[in-house]
């Protein structure tokens, strides 16, 4: 494993523990965009963008 792959697991296992978390504190109203914002902002940087590209 390279020195990536740790951060690229820890991105993949944190949705789970940021969602149940923040499930129950965040306003219904804003949940559902706030959390696709934030896998947005969040798989635009980390190593697997490489593997997976937009094609135009």
């Amino acid at each position: 494993m390279n020195s990536l792959s740790f951060w690229a697991w820890m991105f993949l296992f944190g949705h789970p523990v940021w969602a149940t978390g923040f499930m129950f504190l965040i306003s219904w109203c804003g949940y559902w965009q706030e959390l696709i914002e934030t896998l947005a902002w969040a798989h635009e940087r980390t190593p697997l963008t490489n593997l997976i590209r937009w094609r135009d």
